[in-house]
């Protein structure tokens, strides 16, 4: 095993302050670890949530963990994966014997690993920096658990391999894990940003007739309508309840998806569940953020409120599975990159992010920018 790597990364030091491409000592992997060259690590929305405020932290930090790139070393005890392995790179880290984990209920798993302990990363002056989310990716290469990873054909581009570590996995897994969505159940989703769009996929996959995508944004709702929507509607201008009948003969939804971090996503959503329906809460807010509910209302009608954490993915199940739609060619990964970057643009790509110029970006630690990535084209608006 060697010693410690040295690397370049996006380093975050407070609230609001501009991210610094600074050299950082990255330890060697230690039992149940593996390091990672980090090819592509699209921008989250959850990233601008702790760069910016919205979320609580301690700095300083290397946010990304919406990662692809390459196995170079591996701990004692790994024998799964090898070096060389092309993988995906998550936040989701499972012991795998936790009562959750037994379960199969990874994304609540209650272990405890080194990683928690002691971030492998730290500074010119031998300070800890820690690993944002589990995973610290705006860098050019990274110490994570086993758990983490998932290996991916070669085919795969490690670009849109990326987005299957987070936001794109994070809503379809919200339809196939959480939902469960069936085949002509009425879906409808609020928010059609990365992980709107991978719940319509997800939607679209299931069977589920219709699907009306919800967003204020014409781009987006265009967006929705090519990869699965068959309605989208303005929710500033449009009537949603008025759509979503007429679509359905009348019906409400079975299950409704708010996949946006917009508070006021949440206010009437309940009204536009049908009977036995469920609302199934995937973007997270800033803290604090709460809203009223009749829970006389909810029981009457046999209703039920989901939360959905990472979609309730399991890495080594819910990854292969979308990889093997993408190549079948009925899961759309490449065109949701509208623009990538090279790390020292990181907070140009963030800015894009916030301005909702992109549907995803995506940051190359260890290669350079592509002009005119993929089609939508540059000009596609969304969240994270």
């Amino acid at each position: 095993m060697s010693g410690g790597t040295t690397v370049r990364a996006a380093v975050c030091r407070g609230v609001g302050k501009p991210q610094n491409i600074e050299q950082l000592v990255l330890a060697a992997p230690r039992p149940d670890e593996v390091r990672v060259r980090i090819d592509a690590c699209a921008v989250c929305h959850s990233d601008l949530m702790y760069t910016d405020g919205g979320w609580a932290t301690d700095f300083p930090l290397v946010m990304g963990h919406e990662a692809a790139g390459c196995i170079l070393e591996t701990g004692p005890g790994v024998d799964d994966v090898a070096v060389g392995d092309q993988v995906v790179v998550s936040l989701v880290r499972s012991c795998g014997e936790c009562p959750a984990c037994r379960r199969g209920h990874h994304v609540t798993c209650s272990g405890e690993f080194a990683l928690d302990r002691h971030s492998p990363l730290t500074d010119g002056t031998g300070s800890p920096v820690a690993q944002g989310l589990n995973t610290g990716a705006f860098a050019e290469q990274v110490v994570v658990h086993r758990s983490q990873v998932v290996p991916h054909p070669a085919d795969v581009p490690s670009t849109s391999a990326s987005l299957l570590a987070c936001g794109v996995l994070t809503g379809a897994g919200a339809v196939h894990n959480t939902a469960q969505v069936q085949a002509g159940d009425v879906v409808v989703v609020v928010g059609c940003g990365g992980v709107g769009i991978g719940a319509i996929q997800g939607a679209r996959l299931a069977g589920a007739e219709p699907i009306v995508a919800v967003d204020p944004l014409p781009d987006k709702r265009e967006s929705a309508l090519l990869l699965g929507a068959s309605h989208a509607v303005d929710p500033v201008s449009g009537d949603v309840a008025a759509v979503l009948r007429e679509a359905t003969g009348g019906r409400l939804a079975d299950h409704l998806f708010i996949t946006t971090a917009a508070p006021s996503a949440l206010n009437g959503a309940v009204e536009l569940l049908a009977p036995m329906g469920a609302l199934v809460l995937v973007g997270m807010p800033p803290d604090g953020i709460a809203f009223e509910i009749d829970p006389t209302m909810l029981a009457a009608a046999n209703q039920r409120i989901l939360g959905s954490k990472m979609g309730t993915v399991r890495l080594a199940d819910d990854i292969p599975r979308l990889i093997d739609h993408y190549r079948a060619g009925d899961f759309e990964l490449d065109a949701l990159v509208t623009t990538t970057h090279p790390l020292e643009d990181i907070d140009l790509a963030f800015d894009e992010v916030r301005r909702g110029k992109v549907l995803r970006t995506v940051i190359l630690p260890n290669g350079h920018a592509s002009p005119d990535h993929a089609t939508p084209g540059n000009d596609r608006e969304a969240d994270a």
